[in-house]
């Protein structure tokens, strides 16, 4: 599949699914005590001024929103309008300047030495070119920046873990059927182009990270956030929610 063709399809996909994108816990940012513990998680990393911060494959702005809340200027970019239509009006509902603009994550257009920092949340699965992403971010940051990747691992491909997330997309569809209108996979051909559909381990994460070049690589363990979410979750949602997501981050050497 060509490229364009490609992010056609996703862009679609979450365009079709960005009304109740939000409505999932590990999603939308839910309670005060969950951004407080989304601050904590960034605050090992960055330092404690206002930064430069870009957001690529933003969103709805989660991750983006709890930084500018922390004081940092933030711009998001997504190619899909309808999630960043939703970031925008929280954005303008709690008073926060993140700003949102239609953007490649793979290939950002923006300046080499932008920004102090380059974010994403559940992104890195769904790219088609993640070292290719990779390197764009390194590039766009200043010496001494940071790449901050959120990720996990949902699908290790066992017929076990296949059963309980197609369990669990099944009673979401009984019980919640408004929540469940939107198809909750890629088409075929979509997936076939991903190298991480089931998601990205730890290591092969590193690799990514060291492959571009980035130094001083760490994982910051999110179990804190993941029992926190964990208890608002559904009972058929915590069928599935054994992912082991984390926080790794590098930085570009001065």
């Amino acid at each position: 599949m060509e490229d364009a063709t490609l992010k056609k399809e996703i862009r679609e996909y979450w365009d079709e699914g960005a009304l109740n994108y939000d409505c999932h816990v590990n999603h939308g940012m839910k309670t005060y005590g969950e951004r407080e513990l989304w601050k904590e998680a960034f605050s090992v990393r960055l330092p404690d001024k206002p930064l430069d911060v870009l957001d690529v494959g933003c969103g709805a702005g989660a991750m983006g929103l709890v930084l500018s809340e922390m004081g940092h200027r933030v711009k998001g970019i997504d190619l899909s309008e309808n999630m960043m239509s939703i970031g925008r009006e929280k954005a303008k509902e709690c008073g926060l300047s993140m700003t949102f603009e239609i953007g490649d994550a793979e290939q950002t257009q923006f300046e080499d030495n932008t920004f102090d920092v380059v974010v994403n949340r559940h992104l890195l699965w769904t790219l088609p070119h993640p070292e290719k992403a990779l390197l764009d971010w390194k590039r766009v940051i200043k010496p001494g920046g940071f790449v901050i990747v959120i990720e996990g691992c949902w699908d290790n491909g066992t017929l076990s873990a296949k059963l309980r997330r197609e369990m669990t997309y099944t009673l979401e569809k009984l019980f919640t059927p408004k929540l469940r209108k939107e198809k909750y996979h890629y088409i075929d051909s979509v997936e076939k182009a991903l190298p991480n559909m089931g998601g990205v381990a730890q290591e092969k994460a590193k690799v990514y990270f060291s492959s571009a070049g980035l130094s001083n690589i760490y994982v910051h363990d999110l179990s804190k956030i993941q029992e926190y979410q964990k208890k608002e979750l559904t009972w058929y949602r915590k069928i599935s929610s054994s992912t082991n997501r984390y926080m790794i981050s590098g930085i570009k050497s001065e």
